[in-house]
């Protein structure tokens, strides 16, 4: 949790305590043995019963060589100070004014423990000698995950009468946070961390985990020595591959041009494995602090490094992305002006000509006057984990998720709890697609060195909608040559696309999210090839098992044909249902691409009911089909219906099975 009021800035809130000390009692030549016995608490937080009786003699030489340590203090000579401090503490120490030093010394050097034990033992010297003392003491309680310590001392602080306005605001609101701690801790969380082995973590640091859809890869950062041209401290990007066993192999170095021995981090992988976003800072073609750069994926290396450029860059620091898995928005952290505060949470989309869009503020749902940062947006579209300073929580820097709501409004932020946060800094989550393991880094859980990578299992409330994938790859169904085809998986509710992503030029191999939340038509598409139906429905109640699929494309030539998967009427009629206009778009911009092609349009039954029937109904939905083509704009001697009845089974009509796949609609090229 933020200290308010960092030490230096309370050297002038010090100064009644610390530079004037002729003006308190304990400055006095007169006897001070005669006071009160008070119990003191010395520096390892022990409590002493021995009566604080300062000898007058030893305590007068020990104000002289405090007062020397003020001196030195002031002028900035930490070294000195400390050394006419321990000689004032051996002569004499019983007075506040050393401890309240020792406190600010201790906290300057980032030793919260220490500076507490001070704080605590001037008070216990001397309750009312410097009030400010319980404020400063509550604040680093709570930074140490001291809640109950800190609210009693934020409470004795706001009932001093005469403490400043500015200083009452600001104990508060520390107050109502540390209070928000305290019930977030009551709430426990499942958590069982588990360490992910040697392969990944070292006596290095290891941190900013993220996950490939597939659950195949893992990125991270690692900082450690090296010699060459001279020892330095190098930050690089390693991925580990997950065997078949399920273990996590040795990590291995990006190959260049990604580690370039510039600086660089905040390392994501888009969810279909194509493109790769990190951080670069003070680069020569940079626009700010940091930019946000990209690299394409060539079959197994990585295209030449670039700038997105404006507007997702400026002069000011732009870091963390992360791509959604529409293909089409990337989330990341930005102090640009326009925002709420420090560092905000913002996202550009782009346009199917690759422009991007001016950046959008993710709103105050998500943003706070504080800072937010690492945001993580789950291949669901709708969860988004990140860290923040600015919302109650537990430590400085606290895990959150937002959901979206409607568009791009964004639900209140919720904290993730107690013990996944702690009173230290949580700054990065990464979840899998299935929503219930979650990835991030620790340097307070005795791991293999200074800062590990860690899983846990996810609890209910804080999971995402659970997704899966398809993979496999696309070739020409004549020659097996790869192709570089586009996927669109497109809603039929809404008719929008979803989903879109392209097969790799090189080797045709293709990863696409697979929302399990509703219908879609899967639409696989190359120039020169007859497009690919599918339909796809999972259920996010069950775990719904990856798709591995090898996608032979039809090269447009007579006689080619392909079922139309996502072409639907009601039982023994013949009107389209809503539901088709999808793939029937698809087949109106398929012959608006290809303007010599002429195409039949076939329908097919199962079995069950007359023969006449059977042809009649599969000749109107043919003719249902043609005649939106034909409304379309579609010149009508391209478009031939014709009904088959159930002449042409590709199914077992004894099966409920093999009748499904009988009833169907064709397209045939002519």
């Amino acid at each position: 949790m933020h200290v308010h009021g960092s030490s230096l800035a309370r050297r002038g809130l010090l100064s009644l305590a610390l530079f004037s000390c002729l003006g308190n009692a304990y400055a006095q030549d007169s006897p001070v043995g005669q006071a009160a016995p008070l119990t003191v608490l010395f520096d390892d937080g022990m409590e002493s019963a021995s009566p604080c009786r300062p000898d007058p003699y030893n305590l007068k030489k020990a104000k002289s060589h405090y007062q020397k340590a003020v001196n030195a203090y002031q002028y900035g000579d930490t070294e000195q100070a400390w050394r006419f401090l321990n000689i004032a503490q051996q002569t004499e120490d019983c007075f506040p004014d050393l401890h309240l030093l020792k406190a600010t010394l201790y906290e300057e050097g980032k030793n919260a423990d220490s500076a507490v034990a001070s704080y605590r033992k001037a008070i216990a010297i001397d309750p009312d000698f410097f009030p400010n003392a319980y404020y400063f003491l509550a604040c680093l309680e709570s930074s140490l995950g001291q809640y109950q310590e800190a609210e009693e001392h934020f409470e004795r602080f706001l009932e001093y009468p005469d403490i400043s306005e500015n200083l009452k605001e600001k104990a508060s609101i520390a107050r109502y946070r540390n209070k928000e701690a305290i019930a977030i801790q009551k709430d426990r969380k499942e958590f069982v961390p588990v360490n992910l082995g040697p392969g990944i973590n070292t006596e290095n640091e290891e941190y900013l985990p993220f996950l490939s859809l597939d659950g195949g890869i893992l990125v991270f950062t690692r900082r450690y020595p090296k010699d060459d041209p001279v020892p330095h401290i190098e930050e690089d990007f390693f991925y580990s591959l997950r065997d078949t066993a399920g273990a996590w192999t040795q990590a291995v170095l990006f190959p260049p041009p990604i580690n370039s021995g510039q600086n660089e981090g905040a390392l994501s992988i888009s969810p279909d494995g194509r493109y790769l976003f990190f951080a670069g800072c003070g680069r020569e073609d940079g626009w700010g602090s940091c930019d946000i750069y990209a690299s394409v994926r060539k079959g197994n290396g990585w295209g030449k490094v670039f700038n997105l450029g404006k507007p997702v860059n400026s002069m000011y620091w732009e870091s963390q992305p992360c791509m959604s898995s529409d293909g089409k928005t990337l989330y990341f952290a930005s102090n640009r002006p326009g925002g709420f505060g420090g560092s905000d949470i913002w996202m550009s989309q782009i346009s199917e000509t690759g422009v991007w869009s001016e950046p959008v503020n993710l709103g105050s749902n998500v943003n706070t006057p504080g800072d937010e940062n690492s945001p993580f947006i789950h291949p669901d579209g709708e969860t988004l984990y990140f860290a923040s300073n600015g919302h109650p929580g537990m430590g400085g820097f606290d895990l959150f998720l937002s959901r979206r709501e409607n568009g791009n409004r964004w639900s209140a932020a919720q904290n993730l709890g107690y013990p996944i946060n702690t009173y230290s800094d949580e700054t990065t989550l990464s979840v899998n697609a299935q929503g219930d393991t979650a990835y991030f880094s620790s340097d307070n859980l005795k791991g293999y060195g200074k800062e590990d990578i860690y899983s846990f299992c996810l609890y209910d409330q804080a999971r995402p909608t659970t997704v899966s994938f398809m993979k496999g790859h696309v070739s020409d169904l004549e020659t097996g040559q790869p192709l570089a085809a586009r996927f669109e998986l497109i809603s039929l509710k809404s008719g929008l696309v979803r989903i879109e992503s392209h097969a790799d030029r090189q080797n045709g191999e293709f990863l696409v999210c697979l929302p399990t939340d509703e219908a879609f038509a899967l639409n696989i598409s190359c120039p020169g090839y007859l497009f690919y139906s599918a339909h796809i429905a999972l259920d996010s109640r069950y775990k719904a098992e990856p798709m591995h699929m090898n996608i032979r494309l039809q090269p447009i030539q007579p006689g080619a044909v392909v079922i139309l998967e996502n072409i639907f009427y009601d039982s023994e009629q013949y009107q389209l249902k809503d539901e088709s206009i999808a793939e029937l778009d698809k087949i109106y911009r398929f012959l608006i691409n290809n303007p010599s092609l002429r195409i039949e349009i076939g329908g097919h039954t199962d079995n069950t009911g007359s023969v006449s029937f059977n042809q009649e109904l599969s000749s109107k939905r043919a003719q249902a089909v043609a005649g939106y083509l034909v409304q379309r704009g579609i010149a009508p001697h391209r478009v031939k219906a014709a009904g088959y009845g159930f002449d042409h089974p590709i199914g077992d009509n004894r099966t409920a099975e093999g009748r499904a796949k009988n009833r169907r609609t064709e397209l045939k090229i002519l």
